[in-house]
């Protein structure tokens, strides 16, 4: 359904001192409104409806530490096998699959984006070799528009489903402030009336150190305000500020979307442990999805320029059934 006026007037009085204490803006991988034909047509690695059977967990749970039988203790799969060409694919669901090894930059991904940022494969570090794809974004004043991500839509899946959306994350630099934040990657859900809501993980700077947060936003697709003028709604979820990501080092995220058709439940795990369990609040009836990793919000300041954040991305699985 579209957001009540209830709804976005109780949103604008939670979001402004959220973004006060430093969080974040879940216009999230959108930047514009939904893929256009910018990119290639979906590859071999994407949405497939078929294949050989095998439940999703078994490619989540592959995509989250490589398995004991496709990985070595670094958790790079052997060189012989692919990562995404090991997955089994789920018997009649969505599957979507990037490793950076298979081809270029965008490959399956619809829509790719490099507005104040690079977004490149790279052979310096993989999760699963020789590849990954990274991230880098420039200094930014207060005002700049930054797109620097992939993105790819997939169809609407029969509830109950679950959909559980994974990738392996390398922050390389960041920007200290407390409060910063980048987005890192979001699944949004689209209507055929324009309005979308988002739910995504980002970074959210504590103590220096690059903690985790799960937000759900409400809007409209293109980012703008909604036709009465009032902004976006954002509800952020933190994870335990103790828990916070390594630099220079990788982690296995993963965002479950438990969907029937009367509620939403959002689960985030790090390295397979489930670290934040919460009910969730769609604001929409979507006819369709886009998946995105990448960002088009980092925190901007008003004096200076903001600092670079650089992050590497691996084994990117979305499954949902």
């Amino acid at each position: 359904m579209r957001p009540s006026r209830w709804r976005i007037e109780r949103g604008v009085l939670a979001l402004a001192p959220a973004l006060l204490g430093g969080c974040f803006d879940f216009d999230a991988t959108m930047a514009g409104g939904p893929p256009g034909d910018s990119g290639s047509e979906a590859g071999p690695d994407a949405t497939d409806a078929g294949g050989s059977p095998a439940e999703p967990g078994d490619a989540i749970a592959d995509a989250q530490g490589g398995g004991p039988s496709d990985a070595d203790a670094d958790g790079a799969v052997d060189a012989g096998r692919a990562f995404c060409a090991s997955l089994a694919r789920p018997d009649g669901g969505l599957f979507f699959c990037d490793d950076f090894d298979e081809h270029a930059l965008p490959g399956s991904w619809q829509y790719y984006g490099e507005t104040a940022g690079t977004l490149l494969e790279t052979d310096a570090a993989a999760r699963s070799a020789p590849r990954s794809a990274e991230e880098t974004t420039m200094p930014l004043t207060s005002g700049e528009p930054i797109d620097v991500a992939l993105r790819t839509p997939l169809p609407v899946p029969a509830l109950p489903a679950t959909l559980t959306f994974a990738f392996s994350l390398e922050p390389l630099q960041i920007d200290p402030t407390a409060g910063a934040a980048i987005v890192l990657g979001a699944v949004d859900f689209l209507d055929s009336a324009g309005y979308r809501y988002t739910v995504g993980l980002a970074i959210n700077v504590a103590s220096g150190q690059p903690a985790l947060a799960l937000g759900e936003q409400s809007g409209l697709a293109d980012g703008g305000s909604f036709p009465d003028g009032a902004p976006p709604t954002f509800v952020n979820h933190p994870l335990p500020p103790t828990l916070t990501l390594p630099t220079n080092a990788w982690t296995d995220l993963a965002i479950e979307i438990d969907w029937t058709t009367t509620t939403l439940e959002g689960k985030v795990r790090v390295n397979g442990a489930t670290q934040l369990d919460v009910p969730l609040d769609m604001s929409v009836q979507p006819t369709s999805i886009q998946i995105g990793i990448g960002t088009s919000y980092v925190t901007e300041y008003a004096t200076g320029t903001s600092p670079v954040w650089a992050l590497r991305y691996d084994n990117v699985v979305f499954t949902g059934q």
